[in-house]
């Protein structure tokens, strides 16, 4: 049994459903744990989860903040995105 973090501090359901957060919430919240988990990368590898639904992050007064978060992900040259699929491909070749 393989198990792919998931994670909900960074979801979407629980910060704008239920808890009624702001849409900035979620990019605060994505990035702090971003920035985190990047400096733990600096001796082995990390995986970071964002929960996010089309009907709720795609809503036009939140895609932005979303948005932004993975523009600033993405810039760092040594940052992977991948699918659940390509994580255990990864894992498995080790």
């Amino acid at each position: 049994i393989v198990n792919i973090p998931y994670t909900q501090e960074c979801n979407d359901v629980a910060m704008m459903l239920i808890q009624h957060h702001q849409a900035i919430e979620y990019y605060q919240r994505a990035m702090d744990q971003f920035e985190q988990i990047y400096a733990d990368s600096a001796h082995s590898a990390r995986v970071m989860a964002l929960v996010v639904h089309p009907y709720i992050m795609g809503a036009p007064h939140r895609l932005k903040h979303y948005r932004r978060a993975l523009e600033e992900m993405r810039a760092r040259k040594d940052v992977l995105f991948w699918t659940g699929e390509q994580i255990l491909d990864w894992y498995r070749g080790r």
